[in-house]
């Protein structure tokens, strides 16, 4: 069951999910708006759901002062 943090500005829900092409676990944040980021390299759901508990908000406040990534794709005139 994914684990909210409070953010007012998006409040995303974090989820411990596993692998489908490794062994391993990851924390899937995923936003109202449908954008999702995968945080991966834990060994068991243990220590993912722990991660979210203890390091989610920290988490979420670096990434919510942090400037949004956006990609512009060039194309070449014909």
């Amino acid at each position: 069951m994914p684990t909210s943090v409070p953010n007012p500005n998006s409040n995303p829900a974090f989820e411990a999910r596993r692998l489908t092409s490794a062994s391993g676990w990851y924390v899937r944040v995923a936003w109202v708006n449908g954008r999702r980021f995968h945080i991966p390299g834990f060994a068991s759901k243990q220590e993912a759901q722990r991660w979210i508990e203890e390091k989610a908000p920290t988490w979420l406040s670096a990434h919510s002062r942090a400037p949004e990534l956006r990609f512009a794709v060039s194309r070449p005139e014909h």
